[in-house]
């Protein structure tokens, strides 16, 4: 879910697709599949450098804290019951665009051009995740002058496209709940907070077009179209509630965005599978395509291998049997979950690769500034909650510090920190915890 390109050249084209073919924005006429895969592989666009959409990695530690028992609630029903003011939260992401946009008015009145005023308020450090020199994001003022002047001059909305809110990660321990909570809600007032910002600098505001990914990557995580439709209507409800409805806007990226394209996108996934196969078995230790497995070893859904490591950990705890017959079976498990993320990892690489290579998007919106939840160059990397949180909504949940400020976390690790569990609606589980 939720793709980092590591800004390198994704394609090596000796031979490239005629600009008709490349940058047509109405949909290509493919007789067929096997028309359209011989048509890729004679201009041999096929090839190219996976590494261009896997993330960069980075020092990190444990997938998740090691916990004793002690520190888990024994009682998980015991909390606190809190009704959520959804018009309230909404008129408070507008004041507090007005406040910032306001702390930053010497600074725009210096400036004449009025995209160059919609482009500082983009680069501003609340909005912007990442550093101004590792996402060159000075260079993507002329990048996008032409498209924000043009929403200036025919007075139109600065159009945003965020592929995002797939669903909630389907591992227990980063969160339980299956819908929606409080860190979606968060993540949804930020977004509708930088429209209102833009809105006090160009009057049409903006709209951000939230491309669901929940279809496209369900699969991979086992997730149903069902519960992802589920997931996607409650974010809808919430957009709503939240008086949002005109700025914020959910695009299934499969029927909107591929659908067009359909017969294209897929021969060149098909075209593309052997080659990224290839690769993938020939540099099993690459930095990239080991972040990425690992990364996802905590994201695949692993219910019958959780019930059988802890099945292993119980008779090893309360039997005679013997370290070396239990540590087989988890060396057993371990190798289960690898082998399950690792073709995860693989699926995943071939539909970024096939995203990016077909560039279905900028042709779903020509015009658009494209948002991501990865800072990046040629992108605008945007915090989805705060400056302080970095782990994305659905692979967690919201906690309130005894400030009022709000974190993002592992559900694991705000049990572990002795939150207090915090429910909303008619769900049995949180849906926020508060920091004692």
């Amino acid at each position: 879910m939720n793709p980092t390109e590591s800004g390198q050249q994704a394609l090596v084209c000796p031979t490239r697709p005629t600009a008709s073919t490349e940058l047509a924005t109405t949909p290509t006429a493919v007789p067929n599949r096997q028309d359209a895969v011989r048509f890729w592989h004679q201009t041999k666009w096929v090839t190219f450098d996976p590494r261009s959409v896997l993330q960069s990695p980075r020092v990190t530690g444990r997938l998740f804290p090691l916990v004793t028992v002690d520190e888990l609630p024994l009682d998980r029903r015991t909390g606190l019951t809190q009704t959520i003011d959804f018009q309230a939260i909404g008129s408070q992401a507008s004041a507090d665009a007005a406040v910032f946009v306001h702390s930053l008015q010497s600074q725009l009145s210096k400036l004449e051009d009025p995209a160059r005023r919609i482009f500082e308020v983009m680069a501003a450090g609340r909005y912007r995740a990442g550093s101004v020199g590792e996402t060159a994001f000075l260079d993507n003022w002329p990048l996008w002058r032409d498209r924000l002047t043009r929403a200036v001059q025919t007075q139109t909305p600065v159009s945003i496209l965020l592929p995002s809110f797939p669903f909630k990660a389907p591992n227990p321990l980063k969160t339980q709940r299956r819908l929606p909570d409080m860190a979606e809600l968060l993540c949804l007032a930020r977004l509708f907070e930088i429209t209102e910002a833009i809105r006090l600098v160009h009057p049409p505001g903006a709209v951000v077009r939230i491309l669901s990914e929940g279809r496209i990557y369900g699969p991979l995580f086992e997730v149903s179209a069902h519960e992802a439709e589920l997931y996607r209507s409650e974010l809808q409800r919430m957009i709503e509630l939240l008086g949002a409805g005109h700025a914020l806007r959910l695009v299934d990226i499969e029927d909107d965005v591929i659908l067009p394209w359909r017969a294209e996108f897929d021969a060149l996934r098909q075209a593309l599978e052997p080659e990224l196969r290839t690769w993938w078995e020939a540099n099993t230790d690459d930095e990239h395509r080991r972040y990425l497995v690992r990364n996802l070893v905590a994201s695949v859904h692993l219910p019958k291998e959780t019930a059988q490591l802890f099945t292993s950990v119980l008779n090893t705890a309360l039997t005679d049997e013997a370290l070396t017959e239990a540590a087989h079976g988890l060396s057993r498990i371990r190798a289960s979950v690898e082998r399950r993320a690792d073709q995860a990892a693989f699926t995943y690489t071939l539909l970024l690769s096939t995203l990016r290579i077909t560039r279905v998007m900028d042709r779903y919106d020509p015009y658009a500034i494209r948002a991501t939840v990865h800072p990046k160059p040629g992108q605008w990397g945007i915090h989805l909650v705060n400056k302080r949180t970095s782990l994305y909504p659905w692979h967690g949940v919201a906690v309130r510090k005894v400030s009022g400020s709000w974190r993002i976390r592992t559900e694991l690790d705000a049990m572990r920190q002795g939150a207090v569990p915090v429910y909303a609606d008619t769900s049995p589980l949180p849906f926020y915890y508060q920091e004692r």
